[in-house]
């Protein structure tokens, strides 16, 4: 919320007074032109009837990744959707992260060396439900840099060539050496735009290691699967709308990983509502 506010009318500063019968017991006030705002307008907190203290104790449980169950009783908010809703809106922020600092990832070092990126691709969530139908599930391709871990996922309509290149070439830089599955639509990756890429194959039917040279495999990107779906299974539910929102917070987790969550997304909250 800003520090302070210019009149509406007369574009003079506004006065911070007391207003009792408001939620926050104060509002932004030009006694000459009469004029009045709230504290919340243009805020994170605009538009709702929480508290102050109730959304930014949603904000930290959030941060920190409890249940909704937890949420709503450490708040004392017993209105699902009102949790539900919070939760979505704290996604948002994720995703307009994502959006302005998703950057590519491999590359080379300082050295000259190639950094190693690990692809793969998975489907989410197809399973049965209601007496034997089939859920659509959501094809997702990911990325994970040796070293960094730093990711990237993102749903895709399908795993073919033309996809997956594509994909290839938006998010992971030349000079990066790519280590994938014998999947036949990364059969050309060492050929895209004249070899940017080098490329190393691990046969999963074979082994999940290439015996003779330890450093093909996709290790990292399986582990990355492994806790993208554990995290996803126990807040995801029936919106396939909302899922990319999903894929944005897991990575925006992952990149904010060993440092203070509630803190680092009070910094998103605030570049994302400049005031």
């Amino acid at each position: 919320m800003r520090n302070t506010v210019t009149c509406g009318v007369c574009a003079q500063p506004a006065s911070l007074v007391a207003y009792n019968e408001g939620l926050d017991g104060k509002r932004w006030s030009c006694r000459g032109c009469n004029w009045r705002q709230s504290i919340r307008q243009g805020s994170f907190f605009s538009g709702s009837h929480l508290t102050l203290q109730e959304i930014i104790l949603l904000m930290y449980f959030w941060a920190h990744d409890a249940p909704q169950t937890t949420m709503a009783h450490e708040t004392g908010i017993e209105r699902d959707e009102t949790i539900v809703d919070w939760c979505n809106f704290c996604r948002d922020i994720c995703e307009t992260w994502v959006e302005e600092n998703g950057e590519e990832i491999g590359g080379m070092t300082d050295q000259g060396e190639a950094i190693v990126v690990e692809i793969d691709e998975t489907k989410y969530f197809r399973r049965k439900y209601h007496r034997g139908q089939w859920r659509e599930g959501h094809w997702v391709f990911g990325g994970i840099e040796r070293g960094t871990g730093r990711c990237f996922l993102v749903e895709v309509p399908n795993r073919t060539a033309a996809t997956l290149t594509l994909e290839i070439e938006k998010r992971i830089l030349p000079g990066s050496h790519i280590v994938s599955d014998g999947w036949a639509s990364y059969a050309q990756i060492d050929r895209i735009r004249g070899g940017i890429y080098t490329h190393s194959v691990v046969v999963h039917e074979d082994n999940f290691v290439d015996h003779d040279d330890p450093d093909t495999h996709t290790q990292n990107v399986e582990n990355m699967w492994m806790r993208a779906k554990r995290k996803l299974r126990r807040q995801f539910g029936t919106s396939r709308e909302l899922f990319p929102s999903y894929l944005h917070e897991f990575v925006w987790r992952n990149a904010m990983k060993g440092r203070d969550m509630f803190s680092a997304f009070c910094g998103c909250v605030s570049d994302t509502y400049v005031v």
